[in-house]
This record gives C-alpha cells, structure tokens and sequence, in this order.
C-alpha cells in the first residue's frame, strides 16, 4: 500500500509518525507537558500543513481507528465503577465546575455573539472543553494522588464528565434517533450497574474461577482475548443502535475490574493494555490526527478563542473555588491545573464527529489548536508540591503554611 506525494511505503510512514511523535512527546513531557502535545506536532509536521511527507489516507483512517479502540478500552478499565460510585456526589460537583457550567455559558456566549449556533460548533465547544481520564490519570498517578481522596474525586468527576461527552456526541451525531439512543443507552447503563453488582456481590465465585484460570499457562492470553472480543462485540452493538462505537469500547472497560479478575490479573492486563498503547497505539493515533491539521480560518480562530477563554477564566476560576473548599488537604491550584488537562477525550469526539461529516477540517484543526493551548496552559499549574509525599516532607519541615492558599 503506498502513500501519495512521494510515494512513502505505508510501512515507512508508520516508522516515522512513531519515532517524531514518541520524540517530542518525550521532550514535552519532560518539560512538565502532556506528552500529547508532542505527538499532534509530529502529525502537524509531517502532514500536507508543513512537510507533505505523510498524507492522510484509507490506511491511515483505518490504523487511527484500530488506535482508537484500544485507546478507549484501556480509558474505560481505568475508570472504574466502584471510583465513580463511591465519591459521585464530590465528583458531581467537580464535573458540573470543570465541564457542565463552561460548556452552557459556551454556548450561550456563541449564540449571543452570532445570533445561532449549529451542531458543529457544539461539537468543537464539547471537544475543547471536555477533560480527558486519559490524561489527568496520567497526572494523579504520577504525583500519586489516588493515595488520597481528594485524586480520586478528581478520577471520579472525570469519568462522570467523559461519559456526559460521549453520549452528548453521539446524540448529535444521529439527532434523529436520539431517544432510541438515550433509551437504548440508559438500558445499557442499567445492565452494566446490575452486573457490576452481581459481580460483586458473588465476588468470591467469581474470582475462584479466575484463580483456576491462572493455572492454565495460557490463562493471561485467554482473558486478554475475552476483554478484546468483548469490547468489539459491544461496540458493535452500539453501532448497529446508532450509537458511536467509542462507547461500546469504554463500558466494556468498565465492567473489568479488580472484583471480576482479581488485583494481580488485572495489573497485568492494564499493564499490558498500557504499554501497548503508550508505545504504539496512543503516538500513532495523535500523531494521525495531526496529519488532518489545517491552519484555521479567522472565523474558526475567532470562535475557538471564545471557548478557550470561557474554558480557561471560568471553568478554572470554578475549579479553583472548589478545590480549596471541597478537596483539603489538596490545593485548588492543582485542582484547577489537573482537571485543565486535556487530550484524548477531545480528540476522539473531534476524530469521530469529522468522520461522521458533523464538523469540517477547519473545525478539527480548531479543536485540535485549542487542546494544546490549554494543556499548556493549565499544566504549569500542576506543581510536585501537589504530591502527598511533598506534603508530608513539607509538613515535618514546618513549610506546609507557605504551600497552602
């Protein structure tokens, strides 16, 4: 399979759209960014905006949407039911501050402005705005928050956020059937809980079978395969209801859990999914939705700017209030600057609603301009001083006052 404009070999592609996109994503982290940023500028570089080198074809569609689900497979193990459950009244509050409360006033603030507003532009405000579990997990393990309640209120309201996202895009994206899809969605929440549920409560059955399983050497393989044949099996569900494949894939991670397969088969799994991802999966799917990056026309910019300003002022003011109220001993700038983390979740509502012919190539790159402005923006709050164990050393030192607002 060949590209155009220079005939790169699909292979070679690959290579390079990797090796640019783990490069900068590295250096980005390393400056205390979300590696995504890196990753969309090797796209950017690479694609027909600056050196024509790899173009965006069939080939790379198809490879950006086996990306996608693995992406979103490993995004729903991670967010557990149990998380979003056991701190859902805290996590609520934190998801209407960060997500519910920007996107309303977005779209009041768009519609007094130009006198409407379409189905695009709600799409590019719910991209722009919307926090990513991948993303902000990345942040609270590595400051290791979960430790505390406060990192896994913030865990809680982002799931709570990234599944409000999802069906709000998928509702735009088949208006026509939105009350086959809300009903259909809602039936399937309700079976998802109860079997939650069940699993739990029969939580010793469950696993014993699992134990017997590990004895088999190829158990692992054997549960692995399960997790991947059912996330397709649902998500082809949710297709054939209208329903973005992109949920199916997310609640068939939910139902995975330390409770179904146990704690060590679990870290496996994660692990496994987690490597994959972030050495192939993740750069390659970022550095693909770079390759689509146009620079935006003026009443694009003029609109994203709108979003990034009220996304940024009120939903971080909003954050910050409550951080310092709701999230003690944890301070509200870090509360602010984690949940300002954006990345994946925006771009699989921008990737999938561009294919679905809901917004255009000028509305992507502008979704995809505003990510990166805001990660940068909100990552130069997340500070080391935000870790329990800063806290802690900090405390002994008699310094815990200067820390604290």
């Amino acid at each position: 399979m060949k590209n155009s404009y220079w005939n790169v070999d699909i292979l070679i592609a690959i290579f390079s759209l990797l090796l640019l996109s783990i490069i900068l994503g590295s250096i980005f982290e390393k400056l205390g960014y979300p590696s995504v940023i890196g990753e969309i500028l090797a796209g950017v570089i690479l694609g027909p905006s600056i050196l024509h080198f790899v173009l965006p074809d069939d080939v790379t569609a198809a490879l950006s949407e086996i990306s996608l689900f693995f992406l979103v497979l490993l995004i729903g193990v991670e967010a557990t039911t149990n998380t979003m459950l056991m701190n859902i009244k805290k996590g609520s509050i934190l998801t209407m501050s960060s997500f519910v409360i920007p996107l309303l006033a977005i779209i009041l603030a768009l519609r007094l402005i130009y006198g409407s507003i379409n189905s695009g532009e709600i799409i590019m405000a719910v991209s722009i705005a919307v926090p990513s579990i991948s993303i902000i997990s990345v942040m609270l393990n590595r400051l290791n928050l979960l430790k505390i309640e406060a990192g896994n209120v913030i865990l809680a309201s982002v799931i709570i956020t990234d599944v409000i996202a999802f069906i709000t895009t998928s509702a735009i994206i088949n208006f026509r059937q939105i009350y086959l899809e809300i009903g259909a969605l809602l039936v399937f929440i309700i079976l998802i809980w109860v079997l939650d549920l069940n699993l739990r409560k029969h939580s010793e059955y469950v696993l014993a079978f699992f134990e017997k399983l590990r004895a088999n050497a190829r158990s692992e393989k054997l549960v692995f395969g399960a997790i991947i044949l059912s996330g397709l099996i649902i998500s082809a569900l949710f297709e054939l209801i209208g329903i973005t494949y992109v949920l199916g894939a997310f609640f068939a991670g939910i139902v995975i859990s330390d409770v179904v397969i146990g704690d060590e088969l679990l870290g496996i799994i994660t692990r496994t999914l987690g490597r994959i991802n972030d050495s192939f999966f993740i750069p390659l799917f970022f550095s693909i939705a770079g390759l689509t990056f146009i620079f935006p026309s003026y009443h694009e910019l003029a609109i994203m700017t709108v979003i990034v300003a009220i996304s940024v002022l009120l939903g971080g003011s909003l954050d910050y209030l409550i951080g310092r109220r709701l999230m003690k001993p944890f301070t509200g700038r870090g509360t602010m600057g984690i949940l300002g983390g954006r990345g994946a979740v925006g771009i699989i509502i921008a990737t999938i609603s561009l294919s679905s012919g809901i917004i255009n190539d000028q509305e992507y790159s502008a979704a995809i301009f505003a990510t990166i402005i805001i990660s940068i923006i909100f990552a130069s709050f997340v500070k080391k001083s935000d870790s329990p164990e800063f806290a802690e050393e900090d405390k002994k030192d008699g310094n815990i006052a200067l820390r604290m607002e």
